[in-house]
């Protein structure tokens, strides 16, 4: 009998934890990536989340600071879009 895609899929992330996990984690890098203004992604080479640290990495050390001095701005929008913004750090690379 012919089962539906998208019910499998479902069952099968639901059975494997650590797929589901890394695909929670991508979510979150995407909204920290919108919460970042649009003028200064092009100067971001990588975010990643570990252990409530938010790890933004540069193109330049120019980049670094222009991000450092909006570091505020994208904490606010982070608070809107995470629940647990408290845990949160942001570390600039």
């Amino acid at each position: 009998m012919a089962k539906k895609l998208k019910d499998e899929i479902k069952t099968f992330l639901d059975n494997n934890t650590e797929l589901n996990e890394k695909i929670k984690q991508i979510e979150n890098i995407e909204k920290v990536y919108k919460c970042i203004p649009n003028k200064i992604l092009k100067g971001i080479k990588q975010i990643d989340i570990k252990d409530n640290n938010i790890i933004i990495k540069t193109n330049t050390p120019s980049w670094k600071q222009e991000i450092y001095f909006l570091k505020k701005e994208i904490m606010k929008k982070i608070d809107k879009n995470f629940r647990n913004y408290s845990d949160f750090k942001i570390t600039i690379l």
